[in-house]
């Protein structure tokens, strides 16, 4: 399991801070690097597994132990995403990421 820190994209560069910032624009560029990362499965089972606080895991977003598949903006959601869960279980986490 520990081979993410061997093998995550977010080691690439200077790419650390973008994972664990409060701008909604790092959280984002995490979320796409995370998505080329050949070990993202593996990071959001260790996140999950030991109840991560905060940061982008498998790209998926851990705000005070919550994990977010996407980070809604401020204010009223717009119309056409109303419709759109921000909090999501276990399964759908692996399945949004799977699928990504």
């Amino acid at each position: 399991m520990r081979d993410i820190y061997k093998y995550g994209r977010c080691r690439d560069g200077d790419n650390h801070n973008l994972f664990f910032s409060q701008n909604a624009s790092d959280l984002a560029r995490a979320q796409a690097i995370c998505a080329e990362c050949p070990v993202r499965l593996k990071c959001l089972a260790l996140a999950l597994e030991e109840g991560l606080e905060y940061g982008v895991w498998g790209g998926v977003i851990f705000w005070e132990g919550q994990a977010f598949h996407r980070k809604r903006g401020r204010g009223r959601p717009r119309l056409s995403e109303a419709h759109l869960p921000v909090e999501a279980d276990r399964e759908e986490l692996y399945e949004l990421v799977k699928s990504a």
